[in-house]
């Protein structure tokens, strides 16, 4: 796209903006939430509109190792596996101690390929109006399938609405924002020393994200190789533009901005603004963007999913003039950007997923990528093009490659993996990322004997696996069934019966192992005896934790008889009734005197408490009819 910049005189600038600046803030202020347009989602200067809703996701949490020499006070406290190329870190910020902070990562193509390997970063800032769960350039655009063969992990920081990503100078609105902070100095050492980072970056932002992106590279420019302003604004002290700001971060979540920078005219403000700043750019790759407000949907090469609106063809008037100085100055200085400045376009997010494809190039050169990391150069060939020929996974990134005693090859939207025994299958979404995170053919599971199904039921998805199966739903998420688990599962009519799905990995415990299910239990023994804890008595199960309390693991299954139900486990049994509920008494010499009664059927009763010590020093059951204790080795009665 060629350089339109205009080169109009200051004077005719300065006019504009006292003509542009009342209506924009006018507009963006006060536009209702329902107003039709591209700027609907949101993360522009001073809409009203949120970003839209993110794709329902069902990542796979886990508790993540060190990583060594990060600054006190910051730690890594768990990722989760949103695909097998896309994750999100919460980490505890010495910066922001009050919550973790998420950072979503797009990993490299060849993470998992070239496990050795350090790759760039191209990190990626939201808009004003940026979302606690999702960065809006996933929500909004195509980022993860336009970098998915590219070779450098795209960050993703999220939340920081209306911060301009800076380090505020006080608490405001209930937060405390030190963005800038947190980003450079504890973000930077968690990539570098946890994430296989080359150290070499690359940052860009749209709207807010663009004078942010900006403002870093300025002030942190040994951090950066390139720096990229989609529609963002550069000229942050002219007349009129504080104001804009303010008015702005109070629209977007009831900010007073002048705890951000100060009062207008301070210090604090000439620090952050980027048409000030240009000297420390002098080595960086700077690249400039904005349309001119013209809305050109339904013309012919235009990239608008729907008509502008008076807001986002007036922010785009202010992004165009604030970029136009700052290029000016950058000029004068001796620094030639890169600019697109677009004849047409308005402030919305189609116009910056263009952008951001338009701007690859730049940022490759700038990180210095080789040909064959900045796009992939593959063919599916034979059984997994077969097996992927639906395109449900998308093309291919890379080649096979060998994994285990099979290979594997990576596609946009997911993986193929073939071995002799096994076939080629393809797997994709939350159950390709519970795969992956719990070691892929390397792991337990073994290579996929089947791409993914539909459940009977129609609600749920499934593959099968060598030694087990992962299941999913909307509700209960991906989780991974061991093949003695789901056999005992199956005899009792998989999701349909009355345990439901399963809701948890499942787990070590007294030898053997546990899982549960929407509505229960099944449990394995070190002997590989299977069993099945349902209904009242696998929720007082599971309110005593299960194999780990006294009771251990079930011997048998439920049992049914005269009055209610009752199980045994390795060191008692728990017994319900509907009157009397879910009871636990353990063997010995309690449980034995309370069999020569008759036990439930006997004059005793059925137990209506679990057994518990007593301050003098033993033990006792409470029943329908009395209490049986044991102190110091003797039996005693009570009755009511």
């Amino acid at each position: 796209m060629r350089d339109t910049a205009s080169r109009s005189p200051q004077r005719r600038r300065t006019w504009l903006a006292a003509a542009v600046l009342p209506t924009t803030v006018a507009l963006g202020i006060s536009m209702a939430p329902a107003a039709p347009a591209q700027i609907s989602s949101g993360s522009s200067l001073s809409d009203s509109i949120r970003p839209s809703d993110p794709p329902q996701r069902t990542p796979v949490s886990t508790e993540y190792p060190d990583v060594q020499g990060l600054p006190e006070g910051v730690d890594v406290q768990r990722i989760e596996w949103i695909t097998n190329r896309r994750i999100a870190l919460f980490i505890q910020s010495a910066a922001m101690p009050d919550e973790l902070i998420q950072v979503q990562m797009l990993l490299a193509r060849d993470w998992h390929l070239d496990k050795d390997r350090t790759f760039p970063e191209v990190w990626a800032m939201d808009g004003l109006r940026a979302r606690e769960d999702d960065s809006g350039w996933t929500i909004e655009t195509n980022i993860e399938q336009f970098y998915a063969d590219k070779n450098v992990n795209v960050i993703l920081p999220v939340g920081g609405e209306s911060s301009f990503y800076a380090d505020w100078q006080e608490p405001n609105n209930g937060k405390h924002y030190k963005w800038e902070s947190f980003l450079m100095k504890e973000l930077v050492p968690v990539l570098d020393n946890g994430f296989r980072s080359s150290k070499k970056r690359a940052i860009f932002g749209l709207s807010m994200g663009g004078t942010a992106a900006m403002n870093l590279a300025q002030r942190h420019p040994h951090m950066f190789e390139f720096v990229g302003s989609f529609s963002g604004y550069l000229d942050t002290t002219s007349p009129g533009m504080p104001e804009a700001i303010l008015a702005a971060q109070t629209d977007a979540g009831g900010y007073d901005g002048r705890a951000m920078w100060g009062a207008p005219g301070s210090q604090g403000w000439v620090d952050h603004d980027p048409k000030l700043g240009i000297e420390a750019l002098k080595d960086m790759k700077v690249y400039v963007s904005a349309g001119s407000g013209r809305d050109d949907f339904g013309e012919a090469n235009s990239v608008a999913t729907g008509p502008a609106n008076a807001a986002g063809i007036s922010l785009e008037i202010l992004s165009r003039m604030t970029s136009q100085t700052f290029v000016d100055r950058a000029r004068a200085a001796g620094i030639e950007p890169t600019v697109h400045f677009r004849p047409s376009g308005v402030h919305a997010w189609p116009y910056w997923q263009f952008e951001m494809a338009q701007s690859w190039t730049e940022i490759a050169n700038a990180l210095g990528l080789s040909e064959t990391d900045r796009g992939a150069d593959c063919i599916a060939i034979g059984a997994i093009a077969e097996a992927t020929k639906s395109g449900v996974i998308g093309s291919c990134v890379n080649d096979e490659y060998a994994v285990e005693d099979g290979v594997r090859q990576d596609f946009r939207s997911g993986v193929a993996y073939w071995s002799p025994d096994t076939g080629a299958h393809a797997l994709v979404g939350a159950i390709n990322a519970r795969y992956h995170h719990i070691g892929g053919p390397s792991g337990w599971l073994g290579f996929p004997k089947t791409s993914e199904q539909v459940t009977p039921d129609g609600v749920g998805r499934y593959v099968h696996f060598e030694n087990g199966s992962i299941y999913w739903t909307p509700a209960t998420r991906a989780y991974e069934i061991p093949a003695p688990i789901f056999e005992k599962w199956g005899s009792l009519g998989w999701e349909r019966s009355e345990l439901g799905y399963p809701v948890a990995a499942p787990i070590d415990a007294a030898g053997g192992q546990i899982q549960q299910f929407q509505n229960g239990f099944i449990t394995v023994d070190a002997d590989g005896q299977t069993h099945w804890v349902k209904g009242e008595i696998a929720k007082k199960y599971g309110a005593l934790d299960t194999a780990n309390s006294a009771l251990g693991l079930p011997t048998s299954d439920e049992r049914l008889i005269r009055g209610g139900a009752y199980q045994e486990f390795e060191n008692g049994n728990i017994y319900w009734s509907p009157v009397t509920g879910a009871r636990m008494i353990k063997d010995g010499a309690i449980f034995d005197h309370w069999g020569t009664k008759g036990w439930e059927q006997g004059e005793f009763g059925w137990p209506t408490a679990d057994q518990t010590t007593i301050p003098a020093g033993g033990e006792t059951v409470r029943f329908e009819n009395g209490a049986i204790s044991e102190v110091n080795g003797r039996i005693q009665e009570e009755r009511n």
